[in-house]
């Protein structure tokens, strides 16, 4: 790996400057620094994102490259390293240190949209409409929920919005969608985990807010999910552990006792 990218969030540009100094001075060919990306980039062979979950989210759609991530928000599931572990990462960069970490898209379309996201498509009512009547359909059945919304997520987002609403976490190599309807009328209504080879349709009886990891893309009551083909590859440090990254960011199935032998 020769040639670099780095896109970081707004308030981390200087940390994004020293990063570029460094790899420039390590012989690594910086071909942009950026906080905004409003086309396609190519012609990089590994991107850096210095931020969050949230800026990994707005960019890596208009990225063809490998990502690595650099947590400078309050989680980081997406990242692997944080800002201060540019020398750890200067040195497995040297040695080409990384294994593959693929995650799939989906695709949301209807006849007036073809959208793409990572982590989730959420429909859901604005605060002043009332509570809507929601039908999801595939092959293996039909759910209804009366409901504010309902939420289908990728595993790379059972750990965002669904995880906050008594989702389950998925791990990342699971091949499947999370159904988790938000603030249901009825309480035992409960996420559901469906195969991701399905087809799920989404119908409102009105239209409401259709966002795709985090970003409003207009007001429907229908829509149509599937797994998409396309694919982003994040570059992991060779001692990468999904679940110890659960147990350090969430305290989950963390061992909080001291073991006396």
């Amino acid at each position: 790996m020769k040639t670099i990218g780095i896109i970081y969030k707004p308030n981390l540009e200087k940390i994004a400057k020293i990063f570029e100094e460094r790899l420039k001075k390590e012989r690594f060919l910086v071909k942009f620094v950026t906080s905004t990306i409003s086309s396609t980039f190519n012609g990089v062979d590994v991107s850096l994102i210095i931020g969050g979950d949230g800026t990994i989210l707005k960019t890596v759609k208009k990225l063809n490259s490998p990502i690595i991530g650099f947590k400078g928000g309050r989680l980081g599931f997406l990242s692997s390293y944080t800002t201060k572990d540019l020398d750890k990462f200067i040195k497995d960069l040297k040695e080409n240190s990384f294994v593959e970490d693929r995650r799939s898209l989906l695709k949301v379309y209807n006849k007036h949209i073809e959208k793409y996201c990572l982590n989730d498509a959420v429909a859901m009512k604005e605060p002043a409409q009332k509570m809507v009547d929601i039908s999801v359909s595939f092959k293996d059945g039909e759910f209804y929920f009366h409901a504010d919304g309902v939420i289908v997520s990728t595993p790379t987002g059972s750990t965002a919005y669904a995880l906050s609403l008594g989702g389950s976490i998925l791990l990342p190599n699971v091949n499947a969608f999370e159904i988790t309807p938000i603030a249901p009328q009825f309480l035992a209504t409960r996420s559901v985990i469906v195969p991701d080879t399905e087809e799920i349709s989404v119908k409102t009886n009105y239209k409401i807010l259709l966002i795709l990891d985090g970003e409003i893309v207009g007001n429907f009551d229908f829509f149509k999910i599937k797994k998409s083909d396309k694919q982003i590859v994040l570059l992991r440090p060779k001692d990468y552990d999904f679940s110890k990254s659960i147990k350090e960011k969430m305290g989950y199935g963390k061992n909080f006792f001291t073991q006396v032998r």
